[in-house]
């Protein structure tokens, strides 16, 4: 494994040098046998230097603060699965990867529900399963036939009664029969002045 590190505190990289070279320096006036005091020079290696190698920042290509390489960082609250673009087919068959992450999608309004409920069916030449989104706010200006854009999150099963509870909002029992435990967005945002795709 090779990392490379650039960053903008080259005090820490300096003090680590010291750390090495300091510990090389008193290892090698003296006997190394007896009890251990602290860290040696093989913690030092295991810990810090092994298989690592800090390159020159031109040599690289990185700039101040980047870093390259699989060093294992904890990325559990990146935004993984994204999407934007057209609900279409190739969004619908993989929608299982965008549960629980944030997405945009632009599509048809198949069917208006209420004010903080509609139903997309895709843009003009594609064919996929109708898609209900339900927003926490009233979203004026949404028509059938009119083309939206939707970006909100991907929940696997829509449960009236927790949507209800956890958006502040009353949808009617009619909607859960129907749209009970299929996948649903729930909107943050619609934009209702989307211009239809060519």
């Amino acid at each position: 494994m090779t990392i490379t590190f650039r960053t903008r505190h080259r005090a820490g990289v300096a003090a680590a040098g010291v750390l090495v070279a300091s510990t090389l320096g008193l290892s090698a006036c003296g006997d190394t046998a007896g009890p251990e005091r602290g860290t040696t020079v093989e913690d030092v290696q295991e810990n810090v230097a092994e298989d690592i190698e800090v390159g020159e920042e031109t040599e690289a290509g990185l700039g101040e603060g980047e870093v390259s390489g699989d060093i294992g960082v904890d990325d559990s609250n990146a935004v993984v699965g994204t999407y934007e673009g057209a609900y279409d087919p190739e969004f619908y068959n993989d929608i299982k990867s965008f549960y629980d992450k944030p997405v945009t999608v632009s599509a048809e309004v198949s069917e208006v529900i209420s004010p903080t409920a509609f139903v997309i069916a895709g843009t003009a030449g594609t064919t996929v399963d109708p898609l209900l989104i339900v927003s926490a706010t009233e979203v004026a200006g949404v028509e059938e036939g009119q083309v939206v854009e939707v970006t909100g999150t991907v929940h696997e099963t829509f449960d009236l009664p927790q949507v209800e509870e956890s958006m502040g909002i009353d949808l009617g029992d009619d909607i859960g029969e129907e749209w009970g435990e299929k996948p649903y967005i729930a909107a943050t945002s619609v934009d209702t002045e989307v211009a239809p795709a060519q």
